[in-house]
């Protein structure tokens, strides 16, 4: 009985790392060496979590839109760091324009992990997401 017990044991601690680490892997689904930088039009913003949302259309020169996604922090992240639901609602209204930098799926899928956002009137959300190593507050070094 006692053998059984302590091999539970030890197979569960075995297992946590790993539970730990699942969802916080963004360095597994984003480039955290590759920043872009994407000019677009705000189709919607999700202030909710785990992370909040921001998505935005990216107009190509031939005409082709994408539809992006930014994966940013929770919202009582965002709040800590001085940005209220309602700013962030405003500023990022439907078809408010943007200027994105993030970090980008490693699949090549239209999701990104933002490090800076800035709109038409030069107001900034910096370091909402997880910055690369070299990119302070969303702007490269």
């Amino acid at each position: 009985m006692r053998k059984s017990v302590v091999l539970a044991a030890l197979v569960g601690l075995l297992l946590v790392p790993g539970l730990l680490f699942a969802h916080h892997g963004t360095g597994a689904s984003y480039d955290m060496h590759k920043v872009v930088v994407l000019k677009g039009v705000v189709t919607q913003f999700n202030f909710s979590n785990p992370h909040s949302q921001l998505y935005f259309d990216v107009t190509d020169d031939s005409g082709a839109v994408t539809h992006w996604s930014a994966e940013m922090r929770n919202p009582r992240n965002l709040e800590s760091a001085g940005f209220t639901r309602k700013q962030l609602n405003e500023k990022f209204a439907p078809g408010a324009k943007v200027e994105i930098t993030g970090n980008p799926s490693k699949a090549g899928t239209p999701v990104l992990v933002l490090g800076k956002a800035v709109t038409a009137d030069g107001w900034s959300l910096i370091g909402a997401g997880s910055p690369a190593p070299g990119v302070v507050g969303g702007l490269v070094e």
